[in-house]
Protein backbone atom coordinates (compact mmCIF):
# COMPACT_ATOMS: atom_id res chain seq x y z
CA UNK A 1 0.00 0.00 0.00
CA UNK A 2 1.36 3.27 -0.96
CA UNK A 3 3.96 2.21 -3.04
CA UNK A 4 3.00 1.54 -6.77
CA UNK A 5 4.69 2.14 -9.87
CA UNK A 6 1.62 3.70 -11.65
CA UNK A 7 2.88 7.12 -11.85
CA UNK A 8 5.76 8.65 -14.59
CA UNK A 9 7.14 11.13 -12.54
CA UNK A 10 9.26 12.36 -15.69
CA UNK A 11 11.79 12.95 -13.79
CA UNK A 12 14.30 13.81 -16.23
CA UNK A 13 12.19 15.81 -18.15
CA UNK A 14 11.07 17.86 -15.61
CA UNK A 15 14.47 19.48 -14.66
CA UNK A 16 14.67 20.97 -18.14
CA UNK A 17 10.91 21.89 -19.08
CA UNK A 18 8.58 23.03 -16.62
CA UNK A 19 5.69 20.31 -16.79
CA UNK A 20 2.98 21.79 -14.70
CA UNK A 21 2.26 24.06 -17.26
CA UNK A 22 1.14 20.91 -20.01
CA UNK A 23 -0.70 18.98 -17.40
CA UNK A 24 -4.48 18.62 -17.59
CA UNK A 25 -5.70 17.34 -14.16
CA UNK A 26 -4.79 19.02 -10.73
CA UNK A 27 -5.05 17.69 -7.22
CA UNK A 28 -6.08 19.66 -4.51
CA UNK A 29 -5.34 19.65 -0.62
CA UNK A 30 -6.96 21.69 1.71
CA UNK A 31 -5.17 21.69 5.01
CA UNK A 32 -3.03 18.48 3.82
CA UNK A 33 -6.34 16.92 3.22
CA UNK A 34 -7.60 14.85 0.06
CA UNK A 35 -10.98 15.05 -1.94
CA UNK A 36 -12.25 11.94 -2.02
CA UNK A 37 -15.62 10.39 -3.49
CA UNK A 38 -16.31 7.56 -2.43
CA UNK A 39 -12.96 5.63 -2.94
CA UNK A 40 -11.29 7.48 -5.73
CA UNK A 41 -9.54 10.68 -5.77
CA UNK A 42 -11.29 13.74 -7.46
CA UNK A 43 -9.49 15.46 -10.03
CA UNK A 44 -10.29 19.43 -11.23
CA UNK A 45 -9.45 20.24 -14.95
CA UNK A 46 -6.45 22.55 -14.23
CA UNK A 47 -7.28 24.70 -16.86
CA UNK A 48 -10.86 25.39 -15.24
CA UNK A 49 -9.16 26.43 -11.72
CA UNK A 50 -9.28 29.76 -10.45
CA UNK A 51 -5.91 31.53 -10.15
CA UNK A 52 -4.78 31.17 -7.04
CA UNK A 53 -2.24 33.90 -5.33
CA UNK A 54 1.47 33.30 -5.01
CA UNK A 55 2.55 31.38 -1.65
CA UNK A 56 6.20 30.40 -1.63
CA UNK A 57 4.93 27.52 0.98
CA UNK A 58 2.58 26.44 -1.11
CA UNK A 59 3.54 26.62 -4.65
CA UNK A 60 2.19 23.96 -7.67
CA UNK A 61 4.15 20.82 -8.05
CA UNK A 62 4.07 18.63 -11.22
CA UNK A 63 3.37 14.90 -9.98
CA UNK A 64 3.73 13.12 -13.19
CA UNK A 65 1.64 11.12 -15.82
CA UNK A 66 -1.03 8.39 -15.11
CA UNK A 67 -2.69 6.30 -17.37
CA UNK A 68 -5.63 8.68 -18.95
CA UNK A 69 -8.16 5.45 -18.92
CA UNK A 70 -7.78 5.28 -15.10
CA UNK A 71 -8.25 8.33 -13.88
CA UNK A 72 -10.94 9.66 -16.70
CA UNK A 73 -13.20 6.56 -17.12
CA UNK A 74 -16.16 8.42 -18.42
CA UNK A 75 -14.00 9.47 -21.88
CA UNK A 76 -12.15 6.72 -24.15
CA UNK A 77 -8.58 6.65 -24.31
CA UNK A 78 -5.94 4.52 -25.76
CA UNK A 79 -4.55 2.22 -23.15
CA UNK A 80 -1.38 3.95 -23.80
CA UNK A 81 -2.51 7.34 -23.19
CA UNK A 82 -1.02 9.21 -20.12
CA UNK A 83 -2.42 12.35 -18.70
CA UNK A 84 -0.12 14.76 -16.51
CA UNK A 85 -1.54 15.98 -12.66
CA UNK A 86 -0.20 18.41 -10.72
CA UNK A 87 -0.72 19.48 -7.22
CA UNK A 88 -1.72 22.51 -5.38
CA UNK A 89 -2.66 23.26 -1.82
CA UNK A 90 -5.12 25.43 -0.12
CA UNK A 91 -4.74 26.41 3.91
CA UNK A 92 -8.47 26.97 5.54
CA UNK A 93 -5.95 27.67 8.83
CA UNK A 94 -5.05 31.15 8.82
CA UNK A 95 -2.57 30.28 11.32
CA UNK A 96 -0.83 32.99 12.53
CA UNK A 97 2.38 30.91 13.22
CA UNK A 98 2.15 30.04 9.47
CA UNK A 99 1.52 33.78 8.09
CA UNK A 100 5.19 34.70 9.96
CA UNK A 101 7.17 31.88 9.01
CA UNK A 102 6.58 31.90 5.29
CA UNK A 103 6.18 35.73 5.31
CA UNK A 104 2.34 35.72 3.09
CA UNK A 105 -0.47 36.09 4.40
CA UNK A 106 -3.29 33.85 3.04
CA UNK A 107 -6.22 35.58 1.80
CA UNK A 108 -7.72 32.46 0.03
CA UNK A 109 -11.32 32.47 0.95
CA UNK A 110 -12.78 33.04 -2.76
CA UNK A 111 -10.16 30.68 -4.27
CA UNK A 112 -11.41 27.99 -1.48
CA UNK A 113 -15.18 29.05 -2.38
CA UNK A 114 -14.44 28.83 -5.91
CA UNK A 115 -12.49 25.29 -5.55
CA UNK A 116 -14.84 23.92 -3.76
CA UNK A 117 -18.06 24.67 -6.31
CA UNK A 118 -15.87 22.71 -8.57
CA UNK A 119 -15.72 19.68 -6.68
CA UNK A 120 -19.44 19.75 -5.57
CA UNK A 121 -19.71 20.25 -9.25
CA UNK A 122 -17.56 17.33 -10.32
CA UNK A 123 -18.20 15.12 -7.75
CA UNK A 124 -21.55 15.72 -5.72
CA UNK A 125 -20.40 14.22 -1.93
CA UNK A 126 -17.53 14.32 -1.70
CA UNK A 127 -15.36 14.29 1.64
CA UNK A 128 -12.23 15.80 2.74
CA UNK A 129 -9.76 13.16 4.34
CA UNK A 130 -6.26 12.90 5.45
CA UNK A 131 -4.11 10.39 3.57
CA UNK A 132 -4.43 7.46 6.32
CA UNK A 133 -8.42 7.53 6.31
CA UNK A 134 -8.26 8.32 2.35
CA UNK A 135 -5.70 5.18 2.17
CA UNK A 136 -8.04 2.93 3.68
CA UNK A 137 -10.46 3.63 1.39
CA UNK A 138 -8.51 3.35 -1.98
CA UNK A 139 -6.74 -0.16 -0.95
CA UNK A 140 -6.73 -2.20 -4.16
CA UNK A 141 -9.14 0.09 -5.94
CA UNK A 142 -6.70 2.30 -8.29
CA UNK A 143 -2.96 2.39 -8.10
CA UNK A 144 -2.98 5.67 -9.94
CA UNK A 145 -4.52 7.36 -6.98
CA UNK A 146 -2.30 5.72 -4.70
CA UNK A 147 0.83 7.03 -6.18
CA UNK A 148 -0.78 10.32 -6.67
CA UNK A 149 -1.99 10.90 -3.21
CA UNK A 150 1.19 9.79 -1.75
CA UNK A 151 3.26 11.73 -4.28
CA UNK A 152 1.41 15.03 -3.14
CA UNK A 153 1.13 14.30 0.60
CA UNK A 154 4.65 14.27 0.52
CA UNK A 155 5.86 17.42 -1.68
CA UNK A 156 3.07 19.55 -0.04
CA UNK A 157 4.58 18.68 3.37
CA UNK A 158 8.18 19.90 2.67
CA UNK A 159 6.96 22.83 0.31
CA UNK A 160 5.31 24.08 3.97
CA UNK A 161 7.68 23.24 6.18
CA UNK A 162 10.46 24.19 4.07
CA UNK A 163 10.34 28.08 2.58
CA UNK A 164 13.28 29.32 3.59
CA UNK A 165 16.75 28.79 2.76
CA UNK A 166 18.48 27.24 6.35
CA UNK A 167 21.61 28.82 4.98
CA UNK A 168 20.26 32.34 4.98
CA UNK A 169 17.00 32.53 5.95
CA UNK A 170 16.24 33.92 2.38
CA UNK A 171 12.35 32.89 1.16
CA UNK A 172 13.42 30.32 -1.79
CA UNK A 173 11.97 30.42 -5.35
CA UNK A 174 10.92 27.07 -7.02
CA UNK A 175 12.63 25.47 -10.01
CA UNK A 176 12.11 22.15 -12.03
CA UNK A 177 9.02 21.81 -11.64
CA UNK A 178 7.79 21.65 -8.39
CA UNK A 179 10.71 19.54 -7.31
CA UNK A 180 13.80 21.82 -5.76
CA UNK A 181 14.36 25.06 -4.24
CA UNK A 182 16.35 27.52 -5.16
CA UNK A 183 18.04 30.41 -2.70
CA UNK A 184 17.87 33.91 -4.74
CA UNK A 185 20.56 35.22 -2.01
CA UNK A 186 23.46 32.15 -2.45
CA UNK A 187 22.37 30.20 -5.03
CA UNK A 188 21.95 26.74 -2.77
CA UNK A 189 19.93 24.24 -4.18
CA UNK A 190 17.20 22.52 -1.78
CA UNK A 191 15.61 19.24 -2.85
CA UNK A 192 12.58 17.32 -0.96
CA UNK A 193 13.76 15.53 2.33
CA UNK A 194 13.40 11.92 2.73
CA UNK A 195 14.32 10.01 6.14
CA UNK A 196 14.82 6.29 5.57
CA UNK A 197 13.86 4.00 8.45
CA UNK A 198 14.32 0.86 9.41
CA UNK A 199 11.42 -1.60 10.71
CA UNK A 200 11.88 -5.21 11.53
CA UNK A 201 10.53 -8.38 12.05
CA UNK A 202 12.58 -9.97 14.85
CA UNK A 203 12.26 -13.55 15.42
CA UNK A 204 13.39 -16.51 17.37
CA UNK A 205 13.14 -20.09 17.21
CA UNK A 206 13.15 -22.43 13.94
CA UNK A 207 12.23 -20.66 11.13
CA UNK A 208 8.54 -22.03 9.92
CA UNK A 209 8.31 -24.36 13.25
CA UNK A 210 5.33 -23.73 15.61
CA UNK A 211 7.82 -22.69 18.31
CA UNK A 212 8.97 -19.44 16.11
CA UNK A 213 8.49 -16.59 17.89
CA UNK A 214 8.42 -12.71 16.78
CA UNK A 215 9.08 -9.77 18.88
CA UNK A 216 6.21 -6.94 19.65
CA UNK A 217 6.38 -3.48 21.25
CA UNK A 218 4.21 -1.21 22.15
CA UNK A 219 5.63 2.41 22.72
CA UNK A 220 5.16 4.25 25.49
CA UNK A 221 2.79 7.16 24.08
CA UNK A 222 0.56 4.11 22.87
CA UNK A 223 -2.41 2.44 24.95
CA UNK A 224 -2.62 -0.77 26.34
CA UNK A 225 -2.94 -3.45 23.69
CA UNK A 226 -1.34 -1.53 20.41
CA UNK A 227 1.93 -3.53 19.01
CA UNK A 228 3.94 -3.02 15.85
CA UNK A 229 7.37 -4.40 14.79
CA UNK A 230 10.25 -2.07 16.15
CA UNK A 231 11.78 0.47 14.07
CA UNK A 232 13.94 3.55 13.91
CA UNK A 233 16.11 5.72 11.91
CA UNK A 234 18.80 5.44 10.02
CA UNK A 235 21.68 7.67 11.22
CA UNK A 236 23.93 9.67 8.89
CA UNK A 237 26.96 7.37 8.06
CA UNK A 238 25.22 4.31 8.94
CA UNK A 239 24.44 0.94 6.76
CA UNK A 240 20.80 -0.13 6.78
CA UNK A 241 22.20 -3.25 8.65
CA UNK A 242 23.87 -1.00 11.34
CA UNK A 243 20.87 0.51 12.10
CA UNK A 244 19.28 -2.65 12.74
CA UNK A 245 21.45 -3.73 14.89
CA UNK A 246 21.65 -0.48 17.25
CA UNK A 247 18.09 0.29 16.98
CA UNK A 248 16.82 -3.23 17.81
CA UNK A 249 19.64 -3.37 20.58
CA UNK A 250 18.94 0.11 22.37
CA UNK A 251 15.16 -0.48 22.53
CA UNK A 252 14.80 -4.14 23.19
CA UNK A 253 18.06 -5.36 24.41
CA UNK A 254 18.25 -7.66 21.57
CA UNK A 255 21.61 -8.78 19.81
CA UNK A 256 20.30 -9.40 16.23
CA UNK A 257 21.84 -10.78 13.09
CA UNK A 258 20.87 -12.53 9.73
CA UNK A 259 19.49 -8.90 8.65
CA UNK A 260 17.47 -9.59 5.32
CA UNK A 261 15.91 -6.40 3.52
CA UNK A 262 12.24 -7.45 2.18
CA UNK A 263 11.01 -4.29 0.65
CA UNK A 264 10.61 -0.50 1.52
CA UNK A 265 7.20 1.79 1.79
CA UNK A 266 6.80 5.45 1.25
CA UNK A 267 5.28 6.85 4.84
CA UNK A 268 4.99 10.14 4.22
CA UNK A 269 4.06 11.67 7.69
CA UNK A 270 5.84 13.33 6.81
CA UNK A 271 8.63 12.21 5.20
CA UNK A 272 10.01 8.72 6.02
CA UNK A 273 11.01 6.01 3.91
CA UNK A 274 10.41 2.72 5.55
CA UNK A 275 12.65 0.21 4.67
CA UNK A 276 11.07 -3.48 5.98
CA UNK A 277 13.64 -6.21 7.51
CA UNK A 278 13.33 -9.16 9.07
CA UNK A 279 16.17 -10.32 11.87
CA UNK A 280 16.97 -13.40 14.35
CA UNK A 281 17.74 -13.10 17.30
CA UNK A 282 21.39 -13.65 18.57
CA UNK A 283 21.46 -13.30 22.58
CA UNK A 284 21.13 -10.16 24.93
CA UNK A 285 18.99 -9.46 27.80
CA UNK A 286 15.41 -8.61 25.92
CA UNK A 287 13.54 -6.47 28.01
CA UNK A 288 11.79 -3.20 26.64
CA UNK A 289 14.31 0.16 27.29
CA UNK A 290 11.15 1.98 29.48
CA UNK A 291 11.32 5.40 27.46
CA UNK A 292 10.66 4.45 23.82
CA UNK A 293 9.32 0.82 23.98
CA UNK A 294 7.09 0.36 27.13
CA UNK A 295 6.53 -3.06 26.76
CA UNK A 296 7.62 -6.39 24.44
CA UNK A 297 5.30 -9.67 23.98
CA UNK A 298 6.84 -12.30 21.73
CA UNK A 299 4.23 -14.21 20.19
CA UNK A 300 4.14 -17.71 17.93
CA UNK A 301 1.71 -17.61 14.62
CA UNK A 302 -1.22 -19.50 17.25
CA UNK A 303 -0.88 -16.45 20.08
CA UNK A 304 -0.48 -14.10 17.31
CA UNK A 305 -3.70 -15.10 15.82
CA UNK A 306 -5.88 -15.71 18.97
CA UNK A 307 -5.13 -12.64 20.73
CA UNK A 308 -5.78 -10.29 17.89
CA UNK A 309 -9.17 -12.05 16.78
CA UNK A 310 -10.38 -11.19 20.59
CA UNK A 311 -8.69 -7.81 20.59
CA UNK A 312 -6.13 -8.20 23.33
CA UNK A 313 -3.66 -7.32 20.92
CA UNK A 314 -4.18 -4.78 17.80
CA UNK A 315 -2.26 -5.29 14.76
CA UNK A 316 -0.65 -2.30 13.10
CA UNK A 317 -2.95 -0.41 10.29
CA UNK A 318 -3.69 -2.53 6.78
CA UNK A 319 -2.03 0.07 4.51
CA UNK A 320 0.97 0.06 7.01
CA UNK A 321 4.55 -2.07 6.09
CA UNK A 322 4.22 -2.98 9.52
CA UNK A 323 1.30 -5.14 9.30
CA UNK A 324 2.90 -6.50 5.70
CA UNK A 325 6.03 -7.53 7.83
CA UNK A 326 3.52 -9.54 10.03
CA UNK A 327 1.72 -10.84 8.31
CA UNK A 328 4.54 -12.26 5.98
CA UNK A 329 5.94 -13.73 8.96
CA UNK A 330 2.62 -15.50 9.78
CA UNK A 331 2.14 -16.73 6.14
CA UNK A 332 -1.01 -15.54 5.70
CA UNK A 333 -3.30 -12.36 6.31
CA UNK A 334 -4.91 -11.74 9.61
CA UNK A 335 -7.97 -10.55 10.42
CA UNK A 336 -7.87 -9.59 13.99
CA UNK A 337 -8.19 -5.89 15.24
CA UNK A 338 -6.13 -3.26 14.00
CA UNK A 339 -5.20 0.31 15.07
Amino acid sequence: MLSTEALDRRAVERERTDLRRGARLVLVMLGGRLPLHGDRLVLLERSQLPELPADPARPEVFLGEVAAAAVLPDEEHDPQQRVGVTVRALDDSQSALQDTTHGVVDELGQQIAAVQAQLDTAAPGHQWQGLRQAALSMIGRSPEDEALAVAAQAAMAWHLDHPRCPRCGEVTEVARSGWIRVCPQDSSLHFPRTDPAIIVAVTDGEPGSDQERLLLGRAAAWPEGRFSTLAGFVEPGESIDQAVRREIQEESGADVGDVRILGSQPWPFPRSLMIGCTARLQGGQVAPDGEEIAELRWVTREQLRRTSEVGELLLPGRISIARSLIEHWNGSPLTGAEW
